[in-house]
């Protein structure tokens, strides 16, 4: 079975003999947007899924943490995740994966990481990061889980604002400038969202990547407000905190980069080309967006306006005469 998919520019093969593994990995490629039945004269990849167990080469580990290991050899890198393991040998990524394993998380979470480090070899740099866009601005909400990015981000997706995600963005270098671009559309939230965003109780599918989480199908729910690229002009790292009054509080670049480069995949390799491309490009971002620590209270969804306001204190073309707060 074969299926030709394309994200963004780049142009993947998919092929697998096993219907189940070949369902599987089409489940995960759309979900990150990637569309079947484009054609292009040339590929950027090939992904080939086999179903097999297979042994680490006794090659040097660069990057290892909990179920995931990256080793890198003269011939490419291999990656495992748990059970499941990615070999890439230049525009040809194979999977193994052992029978029965591409139902576990383990198949989803490698499947993208792989895809993330291939787009990582053409200058397209993951990031944990929600994108929103109002009138052409684009806003970074940038952090690892339990944050707060999907709800804030979701509570002004409510208020009319567009979208790129609430979770997974790409950022890259067009000319002068960096671009961000959506890595996934529907929005992951937590049950208990319910009580703030009573839309949501209609959602009964799991999120892919944390089974724990609502899918929220933004199309669905909010139809026409998605966009797939934004030109970032404000960075905005949200901590969790116990204040009545949420607040912004103004970050240096070099405060902003540190915390940019701990949200992206960095794997710690001094002589990888792709590393120091990722440190370039962050350094861009940091001038280009001036950034914030948001220190977000329980008042940004007892009162759905603040994190506007807040917002547009720090960009002051972010108007919001159009959605008068209740603050």
């Amino acid at each position: 079975m074969k299926t030709i998919f394309s994200f963004e520019r780049f142009v993947l093969l998919l092929e697998s003999e096993l219907p189940a593994l070949q369902q599987q990995a089409d489940r995960v490629l759309r979900y990150h947007r990637f569309r079947p039945g484009q054609q292009k004269a040339s590929l950027d990849w090939t992904l080939r899924l086999f179903s097999a167990v297979r042994k680490d080469p006794a090659w040097p580990v660069v990057f290892e943490a909990a179920s995931c290991r990256l080793l890198v050899g003269a011939s490419g890198w291999w990656l495992r995740y748990g059970p499941v393991v990615f070999r890439a040998r230049g525009a040809t990524l194979e999977g193994y994966v052992p029978p029965g394993a591409e139902t576990l998380p383990a198949f989803t979470f490698g499947l993208v990481l792989a895809l993330s480090l291939l787009l990582r070899e053409k200058g397209w740099f993951g990031l944990h990061a929600a994108g929103l866009v109002w009138r052409g601005n684009g806003v970074l909400l940038v952090g690892r889980s339990d944050s707060g990015k999907s709800t804030l981000a979701y509570s002004l997706v409510r208020r009319g604002w567009s979208y790129l995600t609430d979770d997974a963005v790409l950022v890259h270098q067009s000319g002068k400038e960096v671009v961000a671009v959506s890595f996934r559309e529907d929005f992951g939230l937590d049950p208990e969202s319910v009580r703030y965003f009573p839309e949501v109780a209609i959602c009964r599918d799991r999120q892919p990547t944390d089974p724990a989480k609502f899918r929220v199908r933004m199309d669905r729910l909010h139809p026409g407000q998605f966009q797939p690229r934004c030109r970032p002009a404000l960075l905005i790292f949200p901590e969790l905190v116990d204040i009545s009054e949420s607040r912004l509080v103004p970050l240096r670049c070099s405060e902003a980069f540190g915390r940019l480069v701990q949200a992206s995949l960095l794997l710690g390799c001094a002589d990888d080309p792709a590393e120091r491309h990722l440190l370039d490009v962050m350094g861009w971002l940091v001038r280009q967006a001036p950034a914030y620590l948001l220190e977000a209270g329980p008042d940004l969804l007892d009162r759905p306006g603040r994190l506007e306001q807040l917002l547009a204190a720090a960009l002051p073309e972010l108007s919001v005469s159009v959605h008068q707060t209740s603050a």
